[in-house]
């Protein structure tokens, strides 16, 4: 059988299409006493919205869950907005239930990506801030954080402090994870990013730098190998969402060429 009569539907794919870049809550810059910061706040519909995501996450076997509850997520949020940025920016929930930050200088790499603009300096500087963010200690894992979503458009580059800042905490990993399975997932939704939207001239070198601005350690160089498989059926959606719906057999090169990248320890033995 070809690889595109394993393609999902084109219905259920405009539906996964969504799901990329996942944001439910709205967001808008607010002035109080002088001074400017960013007001995000879900609507009604939202904790629907959130059940509808997590079941197509089970189905495609997406190691992550959006985090329903709008309590627990105003929570999640802001802790862990203020565990990565503080004390220099701080977010609190206000008195109407919205979650208020101070505005994090930097842009959207995302937008540097799309515009070719996405050096191998800035997105060493994506690895850095990453491995730094996996550092810290989680009560809700247990363990080290994830962050669950960490694909390009959730990182803003400051090019006057030459680093890059982790924003929007909407999903999570499961919970049962090893911390390595979810540093490692990580990871992945970068080299995702990257892979599915850079041309062929560009991914490999920004693949590069990115792991080696993170440097990962043997265990999740280990685990990450074992993910960098495409897979068919359902769990080939997300990747396919994720990659920006590149063609099976260009991806399959791109991902064999990052299984062997040896100068970066990754080439592991079977």
């Amino acid at each position: 059988m070809d690889n595109t009569a394993r393609e999902p539907s084109a219905i259920i794919a405009r539906a996964a299409s969504r799901l990329d870049g996942f944001h439910v809550a709205s967001g808008k810059v607010i002035e109080v006493d002088g001074r400017h910061f960013w007001l995000k706040r879900r609507p009604l519909k939202a904790r629907l919205i959130m059940h509808g995501a997590n079941v197509f996450f089970r189905l495609t076997r997406n190691p992550v869950r959006a985090v329903a509850c709008r309590n627990d997520w105003t929570t999640w949020e802001t802790q862990t907005f203020q565990m990565l940025h503080g004390p220099d920016f701080t977010g609190v929930v206000n008195n109407d239930g919205a979650v208020q930050f101070d505005i994090l200088p930097g842009e959207d790499t995302s937008a540097l990506l799309a515009t070719g603009k996405l050096t191998p300096e800035i997105i060493a500087s994506i690895g850095i801030e990453l491995k730094r963010a996996h550092g810290f200690e989680s009560g809700y894992y247990g363990a080290a954080w994830s962050h669950g979503d960490c694909h390009t458009g959730n990182f803003l580059f400051d090019p006057s402090e030459n680093r890059a800042r982790l924003i929007d905490f909407e999903i999570r990993h499961l919970r049962s994870l090893p911390e390595d399975v979810r540093h490692a997932d990580d990871l992945l939704i970068v080299l995702q990013d990257v892979c599915g939207r850079c041309a062929e001239r560009d991914w490999l070198p920004l693949a590069h730098a990115f792991l080696g601005g993170y440097a990962p350690s043997a265990p999740i160089k280990q685990t990450l190998k074992t993910r960098l498989h495409i897979p068919h059926g359902f769990p080939r959606l997300w990747w396919a969402v994720r990659t920006t719906w590149m063609k099976r057999e260009e991806l399959e090169s791109r991902i064999g060429a990052l299984r062997e990248c040896s100068d970066l320890g990754l080439r592991i033995a079977d």
